[in-house]
């Protein structure tokens, strides 16, 4: 079986990255939505109406970087990511 189809050079930036479980808001100005760095899921807030998740994973030193619950499960023992609060 090969790699799974979601790893695409992640691990250059994201190993061992803080991550905190968070309600999605915009880092950027205008910004409605953004997408799981793995599957690309939608996270948005509620009010979109479109999003698959609302809350998920975000990167804790930057809060640029969103990773689904699903990716997360999948993906938190291989990237060692440090939860944080």
């Amino acid at each position: 079986m090969g790699e799974d189809w979601r790893l695409t050079g992640q691990e250059f930036s994201l190993v061992g990255r803080p991550l905190r479980r968070a309600r999605w808001v915009p880092y950027r100005l205008g910004g409605d939505h953004d997408h799981c760095e793995f599957c690309w899921a939608e996270i948005s807030d509620d009010r979109t109406g479109h999003a698959d998740v609302a809350e998920a994973w975000v990167t804790a030193d930057d809060n640029r970087t969103w990773i689904c619950p699903s990716c997360f499960d999948d993906f938190c023992a291989r990237f060692r990511w440090v939860i944080v609060d």
